[in-house]
């Protein structure tokens, strides 16, 4: 395999970040619902994505820290959306986990974001499809 030059990483990375863009706004964008911090929502999704999660595994799955999480969790508690239980492993820790209503627009939005999506995958022919899913998986798995 070759490398890639630095072009065609850039090139790689402007595609994925105006794709991000494109889908958060066709998404409800960031005003919809309760105001939020990126750092917020993202926090957000990662719950929704892994489940309960201890705050020390959410900030490392978002690659902060554990007091930037704790503040972000607090937030998105007093907005309704996560809420600390008790973790069924150990009495003195607590998970965070979505509430209803945060289960319900996380919901919303990736309804709108496939929908948003979907004339475009359509357009793609099948084999296109399973290779793009395929590399996207790729990417996130090899950053990830």
């Amino acid at each position: 395999m070759t490398e890639p030059s630095p072009n065609e990483t850039w090139q790689i990375l402007e595609a994925l970040s105006a794709l991000t863009r494109e889908l958060t706004r066709a998404s409800g964008g960031p005003d919809d619902g309760p105001p939020m911090t990126s750092t917020q929502r993202l926090a957000l999704f990662e719950v929704a994505v892994r489940g309960p999660v201890r705050l020390s595994e959410l900030a490392d799955r978002m690659g902060i820290t554990a007091p930037t999480a704790s503040r972000a969790v607090d937030a998105l508690v007093d907005h309704g959306l996560l809420e600390r239980r008790p973790d069924p492993d150990d009495r003195r820790a607590v998970r965070i986990d979505l509430t209803r209503p945060g289960r319900k627009q996380v919901e919303e939005r990736r309804a709108r974001a496939a929908a948003a999506l979907e004339p475009i995958v359509s357009a793609l022919s099948a084999k296109d499809r399973t290779q793009l899913a395929a590399l996207l998986t790729r990417l996130t798995d090899s950053l990830g």
